[in-house]
């Protein structure tokens, strides 16, 4: 790229920024000047037109912000397939639903293995709140055969009358909006977000009744009072959103994949500023008041809340496990081995190995399986962690 071209995309994503801050300092000050840090999230992540999921940056891969397993290697995908393809196997005419398919590679790698092992469904619904990621996959899966192609239907909001089939949520838990707390001589304190002097500044206000009494839950549920200013995060209004996305679902699975933690790791002394965590250009950092709106912006999942949750909801969690023996457990070394060209086979086995090794993706990311209205059990033999839960 010409220094030319690199300077307009500065300018570009500079002014974009301006224009997110100038609408968002006008959101606190209507709101007495201070915003917390929740809806201040989902201002800048997903405000139409201003938002970073409803703005045009280019988000996935060595350009982007961040990359996702599917960009990593197009076994991921295959892999995942081969594990729902049992599930499937059910139905006489399933569906698949993916919430957030990013660049779309996911979506391909699955259609294409599912027309490979010759398993039929009826439609692949994907549910997207970007614009600039619709137009991306359907480039993507206009690769696909045409009868295949023609079975992808895009959703902009929850799916009316459920189906058969299963849910796929790869990397968006941890996308999701969430509060974050501190604790100020045994305090609760939320944190939100004010101007100071023309800029953004975290600050900090009494924790509501809400917010309080579910932090005091996680207390007792650790055996242990919160210390001095230690922060972190909960995603409060997990539980709506669960209830929204089981209800496109008559019977069948949700798969989440994402990187997270059970609530003892998630709460842990050691863990004392949070996991919130904002990627620009593939660089990480920890100052979501920058770069406004062409930042990505998440925080690990609860996987323990999660799994509350979905019990409220009347699903079954019927797997919580690493991505790496999930992965392992789907036959992605088998996949590897059939791999004939010795370049190629080099190539996917360092890609398989940032899937898989504990110090890159393989432990950080988990699996969550849960179940509506089905009993299955087609991981025997797969590291079960759901008593970690």
């Amino acid at each position: 790229m010409s220094p030319k071209h690199r300077k307009d995309n500065k300018d570009l994503s500079q002014i974009h920024s301006e224009l997110v801050m100038e609408n968002l300092a006008k959101e606190i000050k209507a709101n007495q000047g201070w915003m917390s840090f929740e809806d201040f999230f989902d201002f800048v992540m997903y405000k139409p037109g201003l938002g970073y999921y409803s703005a045009g940056a280019k988000k996935l891969g060595p350009s982007g912000d961040f990359t996702t397993s599917p960009e990593i290697s197009r076994l991921f995908g295959k892999t995942v397939s081969n594990q729902v393809i049992a599930l499937l196997n059910n139905f006489k005419s399933p569906s698949i639903i993916e919430i957030g398919a990013g660049s779309g590679k996911l979506a391909y790698d699955i259609i294409n293995n599912l027309i490979k092992s010759k398993v039929d469904f009826d439609k692949y619904y994907i549910l997207e709140v970007s614009a600039d990621f619709i137009e991306r996959q359907k480039q993507e899966l206009s690769l696909l055969p045409d009868e295949a192609f023609e079975k992808v239907i895009w959703l902009d909001s929850i799916l009316e009358v459920p189906v058969e089939g299963i849910v796929i949520g790869n990397e968006v838990v941890d996308a999701l909006p969430f509060k974050r707390f501190t604790v100020v001589d045994h305090k609760i304190q939320e944190i939100g977000v004010s101007i100071k002097n023309g800029q953004l500044t975290e600050s900090t206000r009494d924790a509501d009744k809400t917010l309080g009494e579910e932090v005091r839950l996680i207390e007792k549920a650790l055996n242990r009072d919160f210390e001095h200013n230690y922060t972190s995060e909960i995603r409060l209004n997990i539980g709506q959103w669960l209830k929204g996305i089981s209800s496109m679902l008559k019977s069948g699975a949700i798969l989440f994949i994402d990187y997270g933690y059970s609530r003892q790791e998630y709460y842990a002394a050691d863990r004392k500023n949070g996991s919130m965590i904002c990627h620009y250009r593939n660089t990480a950092h920890e100052n979501p008041f920058i770069n406004l709106g062409v930042q990505d912006i998440s925080a690990s999942v609860e996987f323990t809340l999660l799994a509350e949750k979905a019990l409220e909801e009347q699903l079954e969690v019927g797997l919580f496990t690493s991505q790496s023996d999930f992965l392992i457990n789907g036959n992605i070394l088998g996949e590897l081995d059939k791999i004939e060209d010795d370049n190629l086979r080099i190539e996917l086995t360092q890609e398989i190995k940032q899937l898989l090794m504990p110090s890159q993706m393989g432990q950080t990311f988990k699996c969550m399986m849960l179940y509506k209205n089905i009993s299955l059990d087609s991981f025997e033999g797969i590291r079960d962690l759901r008593h970690t839960l």
